[in-house]
């Protein structure tokens, strides 16, 4: 023990300013001394969490700020060590580390105001360590006042309560810590604020503004002192009335008042006391900047009650429709303009257009009005007034009334119109919603009796449908008819067509533009419904032009002419302007860009019709384009569609940006579909439709030539040959009429598409049909052509297409009805002859006969595949028909009950019976045939 009571060792430390650190260093390795030194050390865990590092050659102990100081400032006396300091300097930082020690134990100490405002910013604050402390009363060698500052924010920043209790102050004045010379009135008061004097008052210093009595007053300002429980709110002026405990405080409600004037200077008076009154424009800006300045610096502020609401309100520019506006006799056009009476409002307060001007004229700011109080922004006023100069410079056109009417009368009525906040917003009277009533409702409108020219008979939901399109010409609007495919849109726009004619005797045409596929169906329709219609196709390279057209127009009632043609022929069609413009399966101009949709746009009508069973396939720009083309302006332009609904609905399903659109559209839109309880009970069971199809100038060709070949050679030929030949011809021309690659056994044909009327018509039908989600039988008499179809269908439609003929094994027939009875495959091609008996196809609800059999019985007992016991939907029949050719004579004697009963029981050896003359009368192409192709 005595040789250990002995033991002496020598110690240096040294300060390393670049790692804010002590460095003690002994005689050896720290590892046989350092355990003895800080056997006692609280702050090292007695020793045994040193840090050692190495600092030239030698072994030394590496101490934070404040673990030197409790080291060097409480180190005792150890019986058996004699520690001895190795140079001054060390033995100083004993001294110093005494006086510090006594600082911070008398807490005589404080954050550093100078380095505070230097420094600055709430995120360096945060944490204690970046924060500089100064001792107060004795002076310090510079460096003991150095590690004073270091070693307090050590200490916080190692002790996990004091730091929390740092970080709560720092927290709660926000402002006053990142910026104390703007938000406090100096040193004393900032360290008050922020609570390190002691004890605070038992109350907060506020500032209360008063409104005046009567309007254009002046206005009070004082300054009010808040229990810190809010149960007690005295002015300050009112002294007679403060509590006594809170007398003694005179002191810092002064430094307060000066703060105040610190951070808004023109508070103060000539005297350095608070302003007692404030101007309207005074009180304005206090209210509207100067009051979130003090909020900022954690003032307390009494605001009048009002002003938060009077905050948050926006002026609005009314307009208010004319008690003189008559819808039925001052609308034609969604861009025709509407008269009104102009207001202001604010809030429940209404200005006339005068007494807003008379405001904005005397730079009025706050003023009161039948007992409320609003703000005039000068802001919100510039803006205000740009919208009403725009629109009393532009005009209001009925688009942007009805549009916002419609929206604001949705369920969620929230939905702007524009985007931005300065909307006119819209009033109308009962009589305008009357109106929209019955544009929101078809069953509301009046009947437009269809004249007895028309040939038809129409089911209640076509009339209702006739109705509609008649209502909006009366007004200009123009209408998308998008009924389900079979609910007859063609049948209801030749209806309306002769109700304009009859009613309006109008001295221009009405002008169809369809698919070339389908310009012979119309025309079919047009003689069978409205037989008194004059009809002028232009179409084929026969086509008249220039005065030629425009006198063959002249002439009719109807012009009809293709997609293709509305491009290549536009500055013909511009001459006229047309009563009518429908488009037929105007999803044809989906794509605005294109130029056969800008040329029809440009074409010039007084009433615009679309139909299409499926006006939006892909995107809602589609329907935009369509709207485009009906309505021009009413969706905005195409920007302004992505923006306001295209993107939200498509990319995020904005269901309320969703119903919005909906409203907007659906006055203008009409579709019905086969599961509507309207539209369902009033359908057959079954509905056959023929569909018509033009041939393309190559199968004309071909058809002609093999018509006028076996002809010639039927003249010299005998009984049994000239029958031959004519059954030979009558199976060409069906191949012909189908597809020419059929005819001409083309092994890899080339251009499917585009070579056959029929097969593109055959398409049009099917992207119907999917995109409703329905399913369809497709019946062919040649293999060849259901290979063509199946091997295009797949392609197109990217779905596995069957295709059922006589070559396929029963076990592969079985897995194929299951395939489609389950819709796994909605599309199933069938030669008739395979699929025409013994199968049972309910999973279909349309059948479509690519070509004829010309036998009734035949025919049916296909459909029947469809259309039997256990079908419970609607079937839709669709019989494709190639005009002017063979097909469409024999299907009209059939029609006509003309041929006799051995028709239908002998198949086609009745044709072979005829004479030359009667053959060439049956077979030879129409001159209209002729001239299209």
């Amino acid at each position: 023990m005595t040789e250990q009571a002995l033991q002496t060792i020598t110690l240096s430390c040294k300060w390393n300013e670049k790692k804010q650190c002590f460095l003690l260093i002994g005689p050896d390795s720290a590892a046989s001394w350092a355990p003895l030194v800080f056997a006692w050390h609280e702050e090292t865990f007695y020793g045994t969490l040193l840090d050692v590092v190495t600092v030239d050659g030698r072994e030394a102990v590496k101490l934070s700020p404040w673990q030197a100081l409790t080291f060097f400032a409480f180190r005792p006396t150890i019986d058996f060590l004699s520690l001895e300091w190795g140079d001054e300097q060390t033995a100083a930082l004993e001294t110093w580390a005494k006086q510090i020690i006594d600082n911070v134990r008398e807490r005589r100490f404080r954050p550093d105001f100078s380095a505070w405002k230097q420094q600055g910013g709430p995120g360096v604050w945060l944490a204690a360590k970046n924060t500089r402390w100064s001792g107060i009363g004795d002076d310090l060698h510079p460096f003991a006042a150095e590690w004073l500052s270091l070693a307090i924010a050590d200490w916080l920043e190692r002790d996990p309560e004091l730091r929390k209790l740092w970080q709560e102050i720092v927290h709660a004045n926000p402002a006053i810590m990142a910026h104390p010379e703007q938000w406090t009135s100096g040193e004393d008061d900032w360290l008050e604020q922020i609570g390190w004097l002691g004890e605070r008052p038992p109350f907060t210093v506020g500032l209360r503004l008063i409104e005046p009595p009567d309007d254009g007053g002046p206005w009070t300002l004082e300054a009010v002192l808040i229990a810190m429980d809010e149960s007690l709110i005295v002015s300050w002026e009112d002294k007679a009335h403060l509590p006594r405990s809170w007398r003694p405080y005179e002191v810092s409600v002064a430094r307060a008042i000066r703060r105040f004037q610190t951070i808004v200077p023109w508070l103060g008076g000539e005297d350095g006391t608070l302003r007692a009154e404030l101007s309207e424009d005074e009180a304005w800006r206090f209210l509207s900047e100067e009051s979130l300045k003090l909020t900022d610096a954690g003032v307390r502020l009494l605001l009048p009650p009002w002003w938060e609401d009077v905050k948050q309100m926006h002026l609005a520019v009314k307009a208010k429709l004319s008690p003189s506006f008559d819808a039925a006799n001052s609308i034609f056009g969604l861009n025709s303009l509407v008269d009104f009476d102009w207001r202001i409002a604010a809030g429940d307060t209404e200005l006339t257009e005068e007494q807003f001007a008379e405001l904005v004229e005397k730079q009025r700011r706050l003023v009161k009005l039948r007992g409320q109080w609003i703000a005039l922004d000068p802001a919100l006023i510039r803006r205000v007034q740009t919208l009403m100069n725009k629109a009393k410079k532009e005009g209001l056109p009925l688009r942007d009334v009805l549009a916002q009417t419609l929206i604001t009368e949705t369920a969620d009525g929230n939905e702007r119109f524009h985007e931005d906040e300065e909307t006119i917003q819209i009033e109308v009277h009962d009589q305008f919603r009357a109106f929209i009533r019955q544009l929101r409702d078809v069953n509301e409108l009046p009947s437009a009796a269809v004249p007895p020219s028309f040939q038809g008979t129409l089911r209640p939901y076509q009339q209702r449908g006739v109705d509609w399109l008649v209502f909006l010409r009366r007004f200009g609007f123009g209408a998308c008819l998008a009924d389900d495919m079979g609910l007859g849109k063609t049948i209801q726009v030749l209806a309306y067509l002769a109700y304009v004619k009859e009613t309006e005797q109008p001295s221009t045409p009405a002008l169809l533009i369809c698919p070339t596929s389908v310009i012979g169906n119309w025309q079919k329709e047009c003689a069978r419904f409205t037989p008194s219609l004059r009809v002028y196709t232009h179409h084929g390279p026969n086509r008249a032009k220039n005065e030629a057209f425009c006198e063959a127009a002249s002439e009719a009632h109807l012009v009809i002419t293709s997609y293709n043609l509305a491009h290549l022929d536009q500055d013909d069609l511009k001459q006229i302007e047309w009563h009518t413009i429908c488009l037929d399966e105007a999803q044809n101009i989906k794509n605005a860009q294109t130029k056969q949709a800008r040329a029809i746009r440009q074409l010039r009508g007084r009433h615009k019709i679309a139909l299409s069973g499926t006006p939006v396939e892909n995107r809602l720009s589609e329907l935009w384009s369509i709207f485009h083309f009906l309505n021009p302006g009413y969706l905005g332009s195409a920007a302004d569609f992505e923006r306001r609904f295209a993107g939200p609905i498509e990319k995020e399903g904005d269901a309320r940006k969703k119903m919005a659109l909906q409203a907007l559209i659906r006055p203008f839109l009409l579709r019905r579909t086969k599961t509507d309880e309207a539209v369902s009970l009033n359908l057959p069971d079954k509905l056959e439709q023929k569909e018509y199809c033009l041939l393309t100038a190559e199968q004309a060709a071909l058809y002609e030539q093999l018509v006028q070949d076996t002809l010639e050679r039927a003249k010299d030929a005998n009984p049994f040959q000239r029958r031959g030949l004519i059954l030979q011809m009558l199976n060409g021309v069906k191949q012909i009429c189908d597809h020419p690659a059929l005819y001409l056994k083309e092994r890899t044909p080339r251009r499917v598409l585009e070579r056959s009327h029929k097969l593109k018509k055959l398409v049009e039908l099917l992207e119907q049909i999917r995109a409703n989600d329905e399913s369809c039988l497709i019946f062919t008499q040649y293999v060849r052509m259901g290979d063509m179809i199946q091997q295009l269908l797949a392609d197109l439609f990217d779905e596995p297409v069957l295709f059922l003929n006589g070559s396929v094994p029963k076990a592969a027939r079985d897995r194929m009805v299951e395939q489609f009875q389950k819709r796994q495959s909605p599309i199933f091609i069938l030669s008739l002859k395979a699929g025409g008996t013994g199968l049972n196809l309910t999973a279909a609800n349309h059948v479509i006969h690519f070509d004829r059999w010309w036998n009734p019985a035949v025919e049916n007992q296909a459909t029947d595949r469809a259309y039997r016991i256990g079908q419970t939907k609607f079937v839709h029949v669709h019989k494709l028909i190639t005009t002017g050719t063979i097909e469409e004579k024999i299907d009209d004697m059939l029609e006509q009950k003309l041929a006799l009963a051995d028709v239908i029981t002998e198949g086609e050896t009745w044709i072979t019976e005829l004479s030359d003359e009667e053959l060439r009368d049956l077979l030879t192409l129409s001159a209209a045939v002729k001239g299209g192709a």
